[in-house]
């Protein structure tokens, strides 16, 4: 099903830097905070401010494509995703300019994405947070997942 999502095919995460792409505590699994960036070369495919750099139809896109990205490292940790048994909790920082206040907008980007490919499973909790700098270019969104797992 994951593949069946226009632009997801080659979503494998490949990391860079000595960090844990992901935790499973029990039947949870926490994930590290994952922007929107092309996971060959780890460069930003989206950078800026929203409200400035980009347009809010860019930052819902930037936010897209996180959730593409961190459905692959699910599927890559786990063989694919008929594991997840639902989604708990994702918390979201988005790189905003000046009085840009639609951040719920830009989290629909990940959160619509979610319920397409995980139907019931998908649907979670969320938090999100603006913010004026973030790292690898000032990627305009990043985000963390929770994920219960079978």
């Amino acid at each position: 099903m994951y593949n069946q999502i226009p632009g997801t095919e080659a979503a494998a995460f490949k990391p860079r830097k000595p960090i844990v792409v992901l935790r499973q505590i029990g039947n949870l699994v926490y994930t590290s905070g994952h922007g929107p960036e092309d996971q060959i070369t780890g460069k930003p495919i989206y950078a800026g401010r929203i409200g400035r750099d980009l347009t809010p139809e860019e930052g819902h896109a930037a936010a897209r494509e996180c959730g593409v990205i961190l459905l692959g490292a699910l599927r890559d940790h786990f063989g694919s995703l008929d594991r997840v048994k639902s989604l708990v909790k994702a918390t979201a920082l988005i790189n905003v300019d000046g009085d840009f206040c639609d951040l719920d907008y830009v989290m629909d980007g990940f959160s619509d994405l979610m319920a397409d490919v995980l139907d019931e499973r998908g649907k979670h909790v969320r938090t999100v947070m603006g913010t004026h700098n973030m790292p690898n270019g000032n990627i305009p969104v990043e985000i963390e997942l929770i994920a219960e797992i079978e």
